[in-house]
C-alpha cells in the first residue's frame, strides 16, 4: 500500500494543508518588487466571505442549482434505470447510449449549447420557423437556471442510471415473487420493496450528486458567464473570478475551505438520513 499512501499524501494531504495555510494570508493582493508577497491576515478572509453579501449569495446560488440537479438527476436516472432493466434485447447498446453524455467533455458540451442558445442560434431559429418569437436566453435568470440544470443533468443521468440499475439488479427476485403471491400491486411493490432496498444506493447517489453539483463550472463560464446580473455566479465561478481575475488567492483559498466544509456537512447529513430509518426495510 506504500505507493498509494505516498500518492495520497502528495496529491491530497499536502495540497489541503497548503490550502488551509494560504487561506490565512492575503497572497496575491500585495506586490513588492514585481512579485506577489504573502502576509498573515488571520481570519479576515473567512470573515469577508460572510461580510460581503455577494460571496454568501454565490454559495446560496450553488445550493439552489445543486438541489435542482440532484432532484432531476435522481428522477430521470431512476426512470432510465427502470427502462434499462425492462429491455432484454439490445440492452448493452441501450445502456451505452445513455452513458455517452457522461463521457463527453463538459467544456465541449457547454460550448455546443452556447452556440445553440445564441440569439441567432439553432433553438431560436426553430422557434421562429414554428411562428414564435426569439428568446434572449442569456438575459433571463430563469432560463439560465433551467439550461445549467438541464446540461448538468443530461451529462450525469447515464451514470446515475447505472448506479440505480446496479441496485435494482442486486434485489433478490424471490422477494418480488413472495410479494406477488401476497397480492402486492405495482405501486406497493415500488414503494415498500424497491425503494427501501435501494436505500444504500439512494444515499450514495445523493452524496455524490451534491458533491458533483457543487463543482459546476463549465456551463456558467461558457454560457451564462455568471449572468444575468450575477444571478448564476456559482461558487466555483466566484473562486475563478477572485483568483485569476482579481488575484486574491488567499481569499479564494478561504472560500474553498468553506465550500469543502459545506460539502462535508451535506455528506454527513445524507449519511445520517440514509441510516435514520427513512426508506428502511422492516424486519417483519
Amino acid at each position: 500500500m506504500t505507493p498509494i499512501l505516498i500518492y495520497f499524501a502528495l496529491f491530497t494531504i499536502v495540497p489541503i494543508v497548503i490550502l488551509f495555510v494560504m487561506s490565512f494570508t492575503n497572497y496575491g493582493e500585495t506586490i513588492k518588487a514585481g512579485k506577489f508577497v504573502s502576509e498573515w491576515v488571520g481570519w479576515k478572509n473567512y470573515a469577508d466571505v460572510f461580510k460581503y453579501p455577494e460571496y454568501f449569495r454565490s454559495i446560496l446560488i450553488t445550493f439552489v442549482i445543486a438541489v435542482g440537479v440532484v432532484v432531476c438527476g435522481m428522477l430521470f436516472g431512476f426512470l432510465a434505470s427502470l427502462a434499462m432493466k425492462a429491455i432484454v434485447k439490445g440492452s448493452t447498446f441501450y445502456r451505452m447510449i445513455w452513458y455517452i453524455p457522461g463521457l463527453l467533455s463538459g467544456a465541449i458540451v457547454s460550448e455546443f449549447f452556447n452556440v445553440m442558445l445564441a440569439n441567432d442560434g439553432t433553438i431560436n431559429r426553430i422557434i421562429e420557423s414554428l411562428g414564435g418569437e426569439m428568446i434572449a436566453w442569456k438575459l433571463s435568470t430563469g432560463w439560465m437556471y433551467f439550461w445549467i440544470i438541464f446540461i448538468v443533468t443530461w451529462g450525469g443521468t447515464g451514470g446515475t442510471a447505472m448506479y440505480f440499475l446496479a441496485g435494482l439488479n442486486g434485489i433478490d427476485k424471490e422477494i418480488y415473487e413472495a410479494a406477488y403471491l401476497d397480492g402486492v400491486n405495482k405501486r406497493q411493490k415500488m414503494w415498500y420493496i424497491t425503494l427501501p432496498l435501494l436505500r444504500p444506493m439512494l444515499g450514495y447517489i445523493l452524496i455524490t450528486g451534491f458533491i458533483g453539483a457543487f463543482n459546476i463550472f463549465e456551463p456558467v463560464l461558457l454560457i451564462s458567464n455568471g449572468g444575468p446580473d450575477q444571478s448564476t455566479k456559482v461558487v466555483l465561478y466566484r473562486l475563478y473570478d477572485e483568483a485569476f481575475k482579481n488575484f486574491k488567492y488567499g481569499f479564494s483559498c478561504a472560500l474553498s475551505v468553506i465550500v469543502m466544509i459545506i460539502v462535508l456537512i451535506l455528506t454527513f447529513i445524507n449519511i445520517r438520513i440514509s441510516d435514520s430509518g427513512i426508506l428502511k426495510v422492516e424486519d417483519n
